[in-house]
């Protein structure tokens, strides 16, 4: 009697342990065209007024599609099928909170890119979008603990982008 119940306890759980759903980054079911398999993503321009940001957007960008799995990246431009270019077009802070003293204690981070597609095999344009995103911080008295603060927010509009960017590409189809 006891076996049978661990026979159904183990059946159950397998059960719901294969329709969890559950599946491997990069794994899903979306099938890119046959003819895509690599994917090249010079560093990014840069118009959006502050210096130096497209290098860590692009880096954030690269570690996506690298993490997905379904295209490979490559350095060299002519070696991809598929070919990501884009521009930072805008990043602003803006104060969204305040504290009793009118000293802005939240900020929000704002990011924006117009990016670009190209399907390299078939001399065409496979996507164009802009993309944007802001994610929020908390400001206090210390600068340093301010500006790291800033800094991962903006880390995080990277990551969200960059992950949006990969999901567009692979969803395309």
């Amino acid at each position: 009697m006891n076996a049978h119940r661990n026979i159904w306890i183990g059946l159950l759980l397998s059960l719901t342990l294969w329709g969890c759903g559950y599946q491997m980054a990069g794994r899903g079911t979306t099938q890119l065209p046959p003819h895509l398999k690599t994917i090249a993503v010079p560093v990014f321009d840069n118009n959006s007024g502050e210096p130096t940001i497209q290098r860590p957007f692009t880096e954030a960008v690269r570690r996506a599609f690298i993490t997905d799995g379904r295209l490979r990246l490559v350095n060299n431009k002519g070696d991809a099928d598929l070919m990501v270019t884009g521009n930072l077009t805008k990043y602003w802070i803006r104060a969204v909170a305040f504290n009793n003293l009118d000293v802005a204690i939240e900020y929000w981070v704002y990011l924006e890119a117009d990016i670009l597609v190209l399907d390299q095999v078939k001399h065409q344009t496979y996507l164009q979008q802009k993309l944007k995103t802001r994610w929020e911080y908390l400001a206090n008295d210390s600068v340093i603990t301010s500006e790291a603060a800033r800094q991962e927010a903006l880390t995080q509009t990277y990551r969200v982008l960059s992950q949006r960017l990969v999901s567009l590409v692979n969803d395309k189809f």
